[in-house]
C-alpha cells in the first residue's frame, strides 16, 4: 500500500500547529509546577520522535523536493517546542537556558 505522503504531511503540520498552541497555552500558567513542565517536555519530545520516524520513512521513498522541505518545516516545529519547553524546565530548575546563536560569526562563516 502507497503512502499519502501529502496527506500525512498535512495531518502532521496540523498536529504540530495544535500541540504548539498548547505549549504556548500552557508555559504562559503562572502556577506551572516543575512537574507540568516536565510532561509538557515529555509529551513534545514523544511527538518530535514520532515524526522523526515519520522522516526516516520517508527516505526510504524517492519524495518530491516540495514534501521533504515541508517536513523539514514540521520538523523545525517539533525542534523549537522541544527547545522551548526545556528551556522553561530548566529555567524553573535554576539552570541557565538553553541558547542558540542567531547569527554565524565572520569567523564561523569564513570557515
Amino acid at each position: 500500500m502507497a503512502i499519502d505522503w501529502i496527506l500525512t504531511l498535512q495531518e502532521q503540520a496540523d498536529f504540530a500547529k495544535q500541540i504548539a498552541d498548547d505549549v504556548t497555552q500552557t508555559l504562559a500558567i503562572a502556577d506551572l509546577s516543575a512537574a507540568q513542565a516536565a510532561r509538557l517536555y515529555r509529551v513534545v519530545e514523544q511527538g518530535a520522535q514520532t515524526f522523526d520516524r515519520i522522516i526516516e520513512e520517508m527516505e526510504q521513498h524517492d519524495i518530491d523536493d516540495d514534501l521533504i522541505q515541508a517536513a523539514e518545516t514540521i520538523a523545525d516545529i517539533w525542534t523549537n517546542l522541544s527547545v522551548t519547553t526545556a528551556n522553561k524546565l530548566r529555567v524553573m530548575q535554576g539552570l541557565a537556558p538553553i541558547e542558540f546563536p542567531t547569527e554565524l560569526t565572520e569567523k564561523e562563516r569564513s570557515g
